[in-house]
């Protein structure tokens, strides 16, 4: 089995940190409504490698640390306390949250050539904190209805994209956990240069080019200090282990067309939140979610 060469001493806070005044809560009916669309839907596809689901927790639990130190006010709610981070089988690259207390990393990240290495990893799953921090599913998704199934669930988020606002805020944000967790600030930005050169298209939705995230430390406000700086929480020699059993996860689901089970086909269609703009086999997958017109009532002959 492989081991984990987890960090043992904490994230240092800033001083004073914990006096910040609490701002907006998670509200429970979006918390709940994720809850219901993991139990229904999502849960299936999580990895069972004990190994992985440790590794992804702990890089996820640091990051919280991160986010404690750079936003104590935001991370200050008992939501957030209970974060769990799920390596799922989707061989693209993305991360999503879905308002509660779940984030969806999925194995594409994983996969040669994207996150190679935990730095990478770790700006990708920052990303989608920030927006669990910033609350942007609850400002962006109408109010939850919880007689809806989970396709219809998915569907929302299809149609109700977090805005370039929302994901400058939240790139943003992520800078700054990211270098209050100890990682290289200087490495934050590698990712999305790679990915830029890998998955060229035009962004969607008024988003910005992938090169603008490298920006986010510049204009974050934050000056990263050097007694911040933690080693990795798995050296290079585990994380290639690691990153090598995340790759057999995906290998049954290369594309919505393969997937038969619920689970995968809304992990597919979920907004890209690495990319600025949805791969072809998402938009594939987003319209199996798409709603069938119901058909009206049958017309009497006359």
């Amino acid at each position: 089995m492989v081991r984990l060469l987890i960090v043992a001493s904490a994230v240092a806070l800033a001083a004073g940190s914990g006096l910040g005044c609490a701002g907006p809560r998670a509200k429970p009916q979006f918390v709940q409504q994720a809850q219901r669309l993991h139990d229904k839907a999502l849960a299936p596809a999580i990895s069972r490698d004990g190994d992985l689901a440790d590794y992804v927790q702990a890089v996820g639990e640091r990051l919280l640390e991160g986010a404690r130190a750079a936003a104590p006010d935001k991370a200050a709610d008992p939501v957030f306390s209970r974060l769990k981070f799920h390596l799922v089988g989707a061989e693209l690259p993305n991360v999503f949250t879905t308002g509660g207390t779940h984030v969806y990393v999925y194995s594409g990240l994983l996969r040669p050539g994207v996150c190679d290495t935990e730095e990478e990893l770790a700006a990708a799953m920052a990303h989608a904190v920030a927006h669990a921090m910033n609350l942007d599913v609850q400002n962006t998704l109408r109010d939850p209805d919880p007689r809806l199934p989970p396709p219809a669930v998915a569907w929302q988020f299809v149609t109700n994209r977090f805005t370039p606002q929302q994901e400058w805020a939240a790139d943003k944000l992520a800078f700054a956990m990211y270098a209050r967790a100890g990682w290289d600030p200087e490495q934050y930005g590698n990712l999305y240069l790679k990915l830029g050169d890998r998955y060229p298209g035009r962004p969607e939705n008024g988003r910005a080019p992938l090169s603008y995230r490298t920006e986010a430390g510049r204009v974050s406000g934050l000056e990263p200090q050097r007694r911040w700086r933690q080693p990795p929480v798995a050296d290079r020699r585990t994380f290639n282990d690691l990153r090598r059993s995340a790759t057999s996860l995906g290998t049954a689901a290369t594309g919505p067309a393969l997937l038969a089970p619920e689970a995968q086909i809304i992990l597919w269609a979920l907004p890209n939140c690495v990319l600025p703009f949805d791969l072809p086999g998402q938009v594939q997958a987003q319209e199996l979610l798409r709603p069938r017109p119901q058909a009206g009532p049958p017309v009497e002959p006359n």
